[in-house]
């Protein structure tokens, strides 16, 4: 379960790089047993680009909660327990061909990167 940040750890993680962020993802989903993201009645929140879908990731529930602004402003975060996320979700959003942009800053700042890399980069770490 993910400990609740205090807002000086909050605004630590967002002034860190797109690519700092991204480890710091790593290290806390591990650690946390459980990744997060933005889930409305109607679905899990996907941002399309140029006809690619992301699917937007956090380590914790405040910096998800942040992001959702505008047309995420009916979404709620919502956590994927680490087990689900590795075998369930990542092999179905590499099936499907689906994207992650991983801790997008409040700009939509933030690492995009496969469900497969990603996948590879978690059993690494392991």
């Amino acid at each position: 379960m993910t400990e609740s940040l205090t807002a000086q750890q909050i605004d630590a993680i967002t002034q860190l790089t797109a690519e700092q962020r991204y480890d710091d993802l790593i290290t806390r989903v591990i650690e946390g047993n459980e990744i997060w993201s933005l889930c409305s009645d109607e679905g899990w929140a996907v941002i399309t680009d140029d006809g690619i879908e992301y699917l937007p990731v956090w380590p914790v529930p405040e910096l998800a909660a942040a992001w959702a602004t505008g047309g995420y402003s009916d979404c709620q975060p919502k956590s994927i327990p680490l087990q689900n996320w590795l075998e369930k979700w990542l092999p179905g959003m590499i099936e499907d061909g689906l994207q992650i942009t991983v801790c997008p800053d409040i700009e939509g700042e933030g690492v995009v990167i496969s469900a497969q890399e990603l996948q590879e980069d978690f059993q690494r770490r392991q």
